[in-house]
């Protein structure tokens, strides 16, 4: 029989085998709410990031594809493939050039975008190949050949005709070593600027213009802080704006332009200011811009290399430099 002092001890490891039982469930009970917990917030997280980033691709194609309307001369955006991460993705899209009905490959265009809505270029995506050109040297040119860094095709280049250049590229007399039937893309900077229907006019008729480059901005003059002026490069053709036909539509009107810079205001998206700097430059302190502000100083033309040769000694063209040239079949 238990003395008091037996019963005491029993009930005293009872108790703390109860108290020890009760604190392992507590602990097992938080560590399966922690748990359940954290794998709420790491799913809701996973859902909410990832529907960020469904609203900043298709932001950020919104945006790409629009702008490219009005600064991709002969150029075109194919597919596209969207990869997403961590409060981040990338965007890649496919781009061709149609010579002459014939598509041309072009080199990939990538983009980064955030889950806040961000996106940018990569970096050194869009940089040329740049190739010394022995014939330029000995002309005295102070800048080398661009090349498409993918394809290896030539990549054009605009001279304004408010600038005075040191020197102007014409390969036009190149046509005359090539195969008649090549087919060539080929930018023709203006000596002044023109109407769509000047233009249109005054092109031989077996030179078809593709796209037509728009006066949208000013040139800046580099100034060296001893009073040195740096001689002007022309433009490459990722850096100027102006209309063309679309795979889709080859109707070509001065409104086209017009109407894409009026989208791009009214959208309020990545490239917003620079639809106003170049719809407030184009109206000219107007309420708005008209069809007659809307000057052309240049176009890409594309025709075989035998009918491109009319254009040799066109007093009108103070540059021509050639694009992608490939065989029709």
């Amino acid at each position: 029989m238990m003395n008091d002092n037996e019963a005491s001890f029993d009930d005293n490891i009872k108790l703390a085998a109860l108290i020890k039982k009760a604190r392992n469930r507590t602990i097992w009970r938080n560590i399966i709410i922690s748990l359940t917990v954290m794998l709420f917030i790491l799913v809701g997280g996973w859902f909410v990031n990832l529907q960020l980033q469904y609203r900043s691709a298709d932001n950020a194609m919104r945006d790409i594809e629009m702008f490219e309307e009005i600064s991709g001369p002969n150029h075109y955006l194919s597919g596209y493939r969207t990869h997403y991460g961590f409060l981040s993705g990338t965007l890649e899209y496919q781009t061709y050039k149609i010579v002459e009905g014939v598509p041309v490959v072009w080199e990939p265009e990538n983009y980064e975008f955030s889950s806040w809505g961000t996106f940018t270029r990569s970096l050194g995506n869009y940089s040329s190949l740049s190739v010394q050109d022995t014939a330029m040297q000995e002309q005295g040119f102070q800048y080398t050949r661009p090349y498409n860094r993918y394809s290896s095709e030539r990549e054009m280049m605009f001279y304004l005709p408010s600038v005075e250049y040191a020197n102007y590229l014409n390969e036009t007399p190149e046509l005359n070593a090539m195969n008649g039937q090549k087919l060539v893309e080929m930018a023709l900077s203006f000596d002044t600027n023109y109407s769509v229907k000047q233009i249109q006019s005054m092109l031989p008729t077996d030179v078809h213009p593709v796209w037509y480059w728009v006066d949208t901005y000013k040139p800046m003059i580099q100034q060296l802080p001893d009073g040195t002026v740096l001689e002007p490069n022309p433009d490459l053709a990722g850096s100027v704006y102006g209309f063309g036909i679309r795979p889709d539509n080859p109707d070509v009107t001065e409104q086209k332009f017009l109407d894409a810079l009026e989208n791009g205001i009214q959208v309020k998206g990545k490239y917003k200011q620079e639809y106003e700097r170049i719809y407030d430059y184009l109206r000219d302190g107007k309420e708005k811009p008209t069809i007659d502000g809307v000057r052309v100083i240049g176009v890409v033309v594309t025709g075989t290399a035998n009918r491109l040769k009319a254009l040799q000694g066109q007093t009108y063209v103070k540059a021509a430099v050639l694009g992608a040239i490939i065989d029709k079949y």
